[in-house]
């Protein structure tokens, strides 16, 4: 199975908002990404969500200079081997691995030794519905975006 990636361009968004009061975005990509999961790592990923979830507001700080809107994380009961991870980002954003963030660091660690080299997965974009007041979240975010 494919993972599934989704990317949306301005163009994109400017069909979806045709005859809308919203003005377009720049660029904004969401990403389903797949990964398998190493033999017995589930309990690490436990380990590493559960930090996430602790460390809440610091991991939400972390998104800020990744120009993410929004990170989710999700297993299925019935294909525990596998973790879906949904991606909202803007344009220009750094990537985790220049992070100087210990949490990034950390996260970088957990990956490594819950995530199959090799497994991960894009599937491709098929559709993308977003609410006005949504795209004009991101868009006042995208304003403010240094």
């Amino acid at each position: 199975m494919l993972g599934i990636a989704l990317g949306i361009c301005a163009s994109g968004m400017n069909r979806a908002w045709a005859g809308g009061s919203v003005e377009p975005l720049r660029p904004v990509k969401v990403t389903l990404h797949r990964f398998d999961l190493r033999d017995g790592a589930d309990p690490a990923l436990r380990e590493w969500l559960a930090h996430l979830a602790a460390h809440h507001r610091e991991a939400v700080a972390t998104l800020d200079r990744e120009r993410m809107y929004l990170e989710a994380k999700f297993t299925l009961p019935d294909d525990p081997a596998r973790l879906y991870w949904l991606t909202v980002e803007g344009d220009g954003g750094g990537s985790v691995e220049t992070s100087v963030s210990e949490l990034d660091r950390r996260h970088m660690a957990y990956m490594k030794r819950v995530l199959a080299d090799g497994s991960h997965r894009r599937a491709e974009t098929r559709d993308m519905l977003m609410p006005d007041f949504i795209a004009a979240a991101i868009r006042d975010e995208q304003a403010v975006e240094r």
